[in-house]
C-alpha cells in the first residue's frame, strides 16, 4: 500500500520555494535546508582568498620597510610574525566579517540604524573573541619558540597563514549566526569584561566601596567595566531585534508581544547607562538612576509577563516568581535591614537581572519553535498527514 503525506499549505510554500527538502531521518520526516548546509561548508573557504591575499601584502610591505633581515617570530609589536598576524586577522577580519554578514543577510526588513548597530556589535563582539582567542595563542606559541627568526618573505606568509585561519573561522561564524550563538557571546564579553575589570583596576579593594567603583576615575583602566556596560547593551538590543523580528512573521505578534520588546529596550539603555555614566561627580544621579532602573524594570516586567505571555510554560512562571522574590528580598536586606552591603547588593541584583533576561529570551525562542513545529499522525490506509503542534 503506497503511503500519502499531506502537507500544509504553508509548509509546502517553503518546498516549492527550494528552502527546504523533506526526507525520512531515524523513523521521523524531516525538513532541512540542505542547501544552506553545503553553502556554510563552501562559502568560507570560497571568500577566504581576498583578505589572505590582502594580509600577505600588508605584512611583507610591512616586514620590507622595517629594514630588519629577520623577522622575530613573536613580541616587537607589529614588527614580528605574531604582531602582524593578530594586527590584519583583527581589523581586516571584523571588515570581512561585516561584509560577508551584511552579504547573507540582505533580505533582512530591519531598519537602517538597527541594521548598522547589528552589523557593528555582532562583528565586533565576534573580533573581540577571536582576539583574545588569538592573544592566548600566540602567547603559547612563544614560549615555546623562544627566539626564533624568519626572513621577511617567510615571514609574510606564515602571517598570512594565520591571519587565513582567523578569516575562515570568522566567515564561518558570520554565515551561521543565531540566537543562541548571539546569547553565548553576550554571556561571554559581559562575565569576561566584568573579571577583566575586577584583576585589572588596581584597587584590591574596590569591593569596600561598590560594584561600579570598577568604572571611575579611582580604579585604573576604568574604560574595560564601562566598556562592558555599553557593549553588553548593544548586544541586548541586537538580540532583541534578533527575536522580535521573527515574532512579527508569527501568530503571536500583538500589542502584548511589543510591550516586552519595549521593555527589552528600556533595560538595554538602563544598561549602557550604567556604563555611560560613572558613579561619580555629576553623572552619579543618572548612574544611580540607570541602575535601579534596570532592577525595576524587571519587578515590574515578572508579574506582567503571565498576562503579557500567557504561552509561557508554568517551570519558566513559577522560575520568575522566585527571582522576582530574590530581588524583593536583597532590596530590602539591603535597603531596610542593612544586612547586606551595597557591593553584593549591586552584584546580587545585576546577576539574577542578567540572568533571568537570558532566561526570558530563551522562553521567547521556545514559544517560537513550538508553534512551528509539525506532528505527524497515521490516518485509515496508512496515509500520513502533517500538522502543526497544538492543531
Amino acid at each position: 500500500m503506497k503511503k500519502i503525506i499531506e502537507i500544509p499549505d504553508e509548509l509546502m510554500h517553503k518546498i516549492d520555494q527550494k528552502k527546504y527538502k523533506i526526507f525520512v531521518e531515524q523513523d521521523q520526516v524531516v525538513l532541512k535546508n540542505d542547501a544552506k548546509q553545503v553553502d556554510i561548508q563552501n562559502f568560507s573557504l570560497h571568500y577566504v582568498l581576498i583578505p589572505s591575499l590582502l594580509s600577505l601584502v600588508i605584512s611583507l610591505m610591512t616586514f620590507l620597510l622595517s629594514g630588519e633581515g629577520q623577522i622575530a617570530f613573536t613580541g616587537g609589536r607589529y614588527h614580528s610574525i605574531a604582531g602582524m598576524s593578530m594586527l590584519c586577522a583583527t581589523i581586516i577580519g571584523f571588515i570581512t566579517f561585516i561584509w560577508v554578514y551584511a552579504k547573507q543577510n540582505i533580505a533582512t526588513k530591519k531598519r537602517k540604524i538597527s541594521r548598522i548597530r547589528e552589523l557593528g556589535t555582532i562583528g565586533l563582539a565576534y573580533t573581540l573573541i577571536i582576539f583574545a582567542v588569538q592573544a592566548l595563542i600566540w602567547h603559547i606559541l612563544g614560549m615555546t619558540f623562544v627566539g626564533v627568526t624568519l626572513d621577511p618573505l617567510t615571514a609574510s606568509f606564515l602571517s598570512a597563514l594565520f591571519s587565513a585561519i582567523v578569516f575562515y573561522f570568522l566567515i564561518l561564524f558570520a554565515v551561521s549566526v543565531k540566537i543562541s550563538h548571539l546569547i553565548v557571546l553576550l554571556f561571554v564579553t559581559f562575565i569576561g569584561g566584568i573579571f577583566l575589570s575586577m584583576a585589572t583596576n588596581g584597587q584590591n579593594g574596590w569591593w569596600q566601596y561598590n560594584f561600579s567603583f570598577l568604572g571611575t576615575g579611582e580604579a585604573e583602566n576604568q574604560w574595560q567595566f564601562n566598556f562592558t556596560m555599553i557593549f553588553s547593551a548593544l548586544m541586548l538590543l541586537t538580540i532583541t531585534d534578533y527575536l522580535f523580528v521573527e515574532f512579527q512573521k508569527s501568530k503571536f505578534y500583538n500589542f502584548k508581544i511589543k510591550v516586552v520588546q519595549a521593555f527589552y529596550y528600556v533595560i538595554a539603555l538602563f544598561i549602557a547607562g550604567v556604563g555611560l555614566f560613572p558613579a561619580q561627580s555629576w553623572t552619579m544621579v543618572f548612574h544611580n538612576a540607570s541602575a535601579y532602573g534596570i532592577v525595576l524594570c524587571i519587578i515590574v516586567l515578572i508579574p506582567l509577563s503571565k498576562y503579557l505571555l500567557p504561552q509561557l510554560s508554568k517551570e519558566f512562571l513559577s522560575m520568575s516568581a522566585f527571582v522576582f522574590i530574590g530581588l524583593v528580598a536583597s532590596a530590602v536586606l539591603f535597603l531596610k535591614v542593612h544586612y547586606l552591603s551595597l557591593t553584593v547588593f549591586e552584584i546580587i541584583a545585576f546577576a539574577i537581572s542578567f540572568s533571568w533576561l537570558v532566561m526570558m529570551i530563551n522562553a521567547l525562542q521556545k514559544m517560537l519553535h513550538e508553534s512551528s513545529v509539525y506532528s505527524i499522525s497515521i490516518l485509515e490506509d496508512e496515509e500520513i498527514k502533517i500538522q502543526k503542534q497544538g492543531e
